[in-house]
C-alpha cells in the first residue's frame, strides 16, 4: 500500500514539474535561431552569421539562463544581447566571433568567467559593464579595440588579464571602478591609442609590459595605484596623464625613450627619485608637479627647456642639478620646492620665467649666468637667499621677484636695470645696503616697502629715478642716501628721495668706487690744502697698484702690475676722479686714497674696498671688517720717486727694453725716447 502512494506521489510531482516548464523558441539572425528551456536554464544558439535586431522576448525571460551554447560559425554578438542575465555564470564564443556588441553581457551579475575566442577584434562600449562576479577573463590575441567603459565596475577582476600587441585603441574608463584585492595586466599593446577620458586602465594594481611595447598612451595607467614599473627598452614614447596620480614609488625609464607628455608622473606621491634618460630634450609642464616624496632628480646633459611647473610642489626635492644645456626654466617650474638648498643656473641662459622658484624657502644660494638679461615675476618671492651676485647683463627685475627675502643683506643693481618693478625687493627685512645701477630710470611703488632696516642707499644714477610716494613705505627718514656728487641737489629737491639723510654738496667727505670687469672709477673729494693724492690698491695683502696723482688729479706717478691705465685727468664740482683700468675680473680689492700736504703727510685718508664685476665672495664689499694696510708717505717730489714700472712698455724693433726719460710738463708725467715724446700709455704725441 505504502509503495503504491510513493509511486503516485513521484508520478504527481513529474507531472506538474513537466506542466510548469517552459519553452522558448525564436530568431536572432537571417541565418540563427534560439531556444531556451527553462528547466535546465540552458540558452541554445544554432545557425551561422551575424545576430541582428533582437532580444529574448521580454526580459522576464532572462531570469532562467545559466548557460549559453554558442555556434561555431556564429560572428557577432548583437548590442544588449545578454545583460541583465542575472543568472548567466560563464561565457565562452565561439573563435568565428569577431564583434562584441555595446552592452552585450552589462550587468549580469553572477558572471565569473568570460573567454572571447581567439578572433575577437572589437569588444564595443560597456559590454561587460557592471559584471561584478567577473574574476577570470580571456582576450582574444587579435583583440584590436576595447570600447569605453567596457568592464567598468568589473570589481572582481583578480586574475591577471593578458593585452595582446595587437590592441590599438583602449576607451576611457575601459577597467575603470574600484577592485578586491590586487590585480595583474601583462600589457603587450605595442602602440595602443587611449581615449581622453581619464583611467583606462584604473582597475590594475600591477602591470608587466611586454618587450616590444613602443607607447605609453594618454592616461593609460592614471590613478591605477601601481607600486613599481620597469619599461621595457622598445619604449619610445610615454603620453600625457600616462601615469597621473598612478601610486608609484619606482619607475625606471630606458635609454630608448625621446618623448614625455604633461603631466606623465604628476601626483604620484611615494615616487622618491627619477632618472631621465638621454635623448629627452624638453621636460614637460607639470611632469612631476607634486610629486611630494620626490628627493631627486637626474637630468641629462643635452637638455634645453624645463617646463612650466614641471617640478612644483615637490617639497622634499634636494637636489636637481640643472645641466649647462638648459636655455629655458618655465612659469613655476621649480615653485614651492621648499627644501631645495642651491642652484645654479647654466651659462648661455637669458631669462628667468615668472614664479619660477617661487617659496622655494630653503633656496639659499643662486648663481646666476652672466647671460642673463630678465628676471620674471615673483621668480624667487619667499626664498632663504642672503646674497645676490646679479650679472652686469641683467635689465629686467619683474614684479615681486625677490619679494619678501628676509635673509639679503646687500643688494647692488646692475647698470642696464632701467625699472625696478613693483614690490620687487618689498619685505627684505634684512636688507642694510642698496646700490642702485647708473641707468635706473624708475622705481615703482613699493619696491622697498617695509625693508625697515635698510641704514645706506647708494645711486649711481646721475639723474635722480623716478619714485612713487610708497616706493620706499617703511623705509626710515635716518637711513643715508649717497649720490653722485653733481647730483645731490636735485636728489635733495626730490619728495622723495629728500626725506633721507643726505651730506651736504660742500660737506662731501666720502670716496664712491664704481667697478666694472677690469676698471675702477675712483671719486674723491677734494681738499684745497692738499699738494697731491696717493691711492694705493690692494689683492691678497699685497700691494698691487700704487697712483700718485696732482692736485686736479693728473697723474704723476704710476707702480702697476696690470696692463693698462686710463688717466681722464677730469675734474667735477668738489671732486676730483681717476679710472684705473686692467685689473682683474671677479676679484675683491682694498684701497688706501691719501690726501697728502706739500710734504708728503697725509691730510684726509680714505680706506675701503671694491670688487670687480663677477665676484661672489662670501665676505660683502665694504663689510669694514678687515685691516687695511696702512698707506705709505710718499716724497712730495714726484720726481724724486722710483722709475715707474707700468710704463716700461716700449720696446725697439730687435724687443729689447727701451730707456726712457721721464718728463714732467704742465703736471703731467711723459716719456721721452729718441727725442720723441709719449704718454703713459707709450702714444706717441703729435
Amino acid at each position: 500500500m505504502k509503495t503504491k502512494v510513493s509511486i503516485i506521489l513521484v508520478c504527481l510531482i513529474w507531472m506538474a514539474s513537466s506542466m510548469y516548464a517552459t519553452v522558448y523558441t525564436g530568431v536572432c539572425g537571417e541565418h540563427l535561431t534560439w531556444t531556451l528551456n527553462s528547466e535546465d536554464s540552458t540558452l541554445v544558439i544554432s545557425g551561422r552569421g551575424d545576430m541582428s535586431g533582437w532580444t529574448f522576448g521580454d526580459y522576464a525571460s532572462r531570469v532562467y539562463i545559466k548557460h549559453i551554447v554558442f555556434p561555431e560559425g556564429m560572428t557577432s554578438v548583437y548590442g544588449r544581447a545578454f545583460s541583465d542575465c542575472p543568472a548567466l555564470e560563464s561565457v565562452t564564443l565561439p573563435d568565428s566571433v569577431v564583434t562584441i556588441g555595446i552592452r552585450a553581457f552589462e550587468s549580469c551579475g553572477s558572471l565569473r568567467v568570460a573567454r572571447l575566442g581567439k578572433n575577437v577584434r572589437t569588444i564595443e562600449q560597456e559590454a561587460f559593464r557592471n559584471c561584478s562576479a567577473l574574476k577570470h577573463l580571456e582576450l582574444s590575441d587579435s583583440l584590436e579595440s576595447i570600447g569605453v567603459r567596457a568592464f567598468n565596475n568589473c570589481v572582481s577582476l583578480t586574475d591577471t588579464v593578458v593585452f595582446p600587441e595587437t590592441l590599438s585603441s583602449i576607451g576611457g574608463n575601459a577597467f575603470g571602478g574600484d577592485r578586491i584585492g590586487g590585480s595583474v595586466a601583462v600589457w603587450k599593446a605595442r602602440h595602443c591609442q587611449t581615449g581622453e577620458i581619464a583611467t583606462p586602465m584604473k582597475h590594475f594594481a600591477h602591470v608587466v609590459f611586454g618587450d616590444k611595447v613602443e607607447y605609453i598612451g594618454p592616461n593609460l595607467f592614471s590613478n591605477a595605484l601601481l607600486d613599481t614599473v620597469i619599461l621595457p627598452a622598445s619604449i619610445d614614447t610615454i603620453e600625457h596623464h600616462a601615469f597621473y596620480a598612478s601610486g608609484l614609488s619606482y619607475i625606471e625609464l630606458p635609454p630608448s625613450l625621446v618623448y614625455i607628455g604633461s603631466e606623465a608622473f604628476y601626483r604620484n606621491l611615494s615616487l622618491k627619485s627619477l632618472v631621465i634618460p638621454e635623448n629627452i630634450t624638453s621636460i614637460p609642464s607639470s611632469m612631476c608637479g607634486w610629486c611630494s616624496a620626490l628627493e631627486s632628480v637626474t637630468l641629462p646633459d643635452g637638455l634645453q627647456i624645463i617646463g612650466e611647473f614641471a617640478f612644483s610642489n615637490c617639497s622634499v626635492l634636494k637636489r636637481c642639478d640643472i645641466p649647462t644645456t638648459v636655455q629655458t626654466i618655465g612659469n613655476g617650474a621649480f615653485c614651492y620646492c621648499s627644501s631645495l638648498p642651491s642652484v645654479t643656473l647654466p651659462e648661455g641662459m637669458t631669462s628667468i620665467a615668472d614664479i619660477a622658484f617661487q617659496s622655494c624657502n630653503m633656496l639659499k644660494e643662486v648663481h646666476f649666468p652672466q647671460s642673463l638679461t630678465t628676471i620674471g615675476d615673483g621668480s624667487f618671492q619667499g626664498c632663504a637667499i642672503d646674497s645676490l651676485g646679479l650679472p652686469p647683463s641683467l635689465n629686467t627685475i619683474g614684479e615681486y621677484a625677490f619679494l619678501n627675502l628676509v635673509n639679503l643683506k646687500e643688494l647692488i643693481i646692475p647698470d642696464e636695470v632701467r625699472q625696478i618693478k613693483s614690490r620687487a625687493f618689498e619685505g627684505c627685512s634684512g636688507l642694510k645696503k642698496v646700490v642702485i645701477g647708473k641707468k635706473t630710470a624708475m622705481i615703482d611703488a613699493d619696491a622697498f616697502k617695509n625693508d625697515y632696516m635698510l641704514i645706506e642707499i647708494r645711486s649711481r644714477a646721475a639723474y635722480p629715478p623716478l619714485v612713487q610716494s610708497y616706493t620706499f613705505a617703511g623705509v626710515p627718514d635716518s637711513t643715508w642716501l649717497f649720490v653722485p656728487v653733481q647730483s645731490i641737489a636735485a636728489y635733495a629737491e626730490d619728495p622723495v628721495w629728500g626725506r633721507f639723510r643726505m651730506p651736504k654738496e660742500e660737506e662731501i667727505n666720502y670716496v664712491t668706487v664704481d667697478a666694472e670687469e677690469t676698471t675702477a672709477n675712483f671719486v674723491w673729494p677734494t681738499d684745497s690744502t692738499a699738494s697731491s693724492y696717493q691711492i694705493d690698491i690692494y689683492k691678497d695683502g699685497a700691494v698691487f697698484c700704487k697712483l700718485t696723482l696732482g692736485n686736479r688729479g693728473q697723474l704723476l706717478g704710476i707702480s702697476f702690475n696690470a696692463p693698462s691705465r686710463s688717466n681722464p685727468g677730469s675734474t667735477i664740482p668738489v671732486s676730483l676722479s681717476f679710472n684705473v683700468t686692467g685689473l682683474d675680473e671677479a676679484t675683491r680689492y682694498n684701497y688706501v686714497l691719501s690726501a697728502l700736504s706739500a710734504n708728503g703727510t697725509p691730510i684726509h685718508v680714505y680706506t675701503g674696498a671694491f670688487a670687480t664685476t663677477g665676484y661672489s665672495g662670501d665676505k660683502p664689499v665694504g663689510d669694514g671688517q678687515e685691516v687695511i694696510p696702512t698707506p705709505p708717505v710718499i716724497p712730495a717730489d714726484p720726481e724724486a720717486s722710483e722709475t715707474p714700472t707700468g710704463v716700461e712698455g716700449l720696446t725697439d724693433v730687435q724687443g729689447d727694453d727701451v730707456q726712457c726719460t721721464k718728463v714732467l710738463r704742465d703736471g703731467q708725467l711723459y716719456l721721452m725716447y729718441k727725442g720723441t715724446m709719449y704718454n703713459v700709455q707709450g702714444n706717441q704725441l703729435k
